[in-house]
């Protein structure tokens, strides 16, 4: 039987080795994970936002119409490690090149377009997120 959980963690390695050569630790981008919302509906108050480092290979891809035909528009994505702790959401934003512990409210943060798991026997090893333009 597989233990998904340390092909998690392999996978994590390799990610840290080749996501960017220039950096001895890998390429690490920010999540940005909304705090808890507390307080009554009519006035709910969100709470501080948490930090999660994930390492990350970039790569983007010139899209093409129904014909074939490239347009004039590029996707940006990043391939992400998974954490227990660190689900990247639609509602999330990310920081690209800044560790959890170097980020703050005024980095540059991309909104998520759209997220998609590599999960085999249900324990995501990989994220694809595709950045909005």
């Amino acid at each position: 039987m597989e233990d998904w959980n340390a092909i998690a963690a392999e996978v994590e390695g390799a990610i840290r080795s080749i996501g960017d050569v220039s950096q001895p630790d890998g390429f690490p981008v920010t999540l940005r994970i909304p705090g808890t919302i507390t307080g009554p509906a009519y006035d709910p108050v969100e709470g501080p936002p948490v930090y999660r480092t994930l390492q990350c290979v970039e790569g983007y891809q010139e899209i093409r119409d129904q014909t074939g035909t490239l347009i004039a528009k590029t996707k940006h994505t990043l391939t992400v490690t998974a954490k227990p702790d660190a689900i990247p959401l639609k509602s999330h934003k990310l920081a690209i090149g800044v560790a959890a512990e170097d980020a703050t409210e005024d980095s540059q943060w991309v909104e998520i377009a759209e997220v998609r798991p590599l999960s085999p026997a249900g324990v995501a090893l990989l994220y694809d997120i595709d950045l909005v333009d």
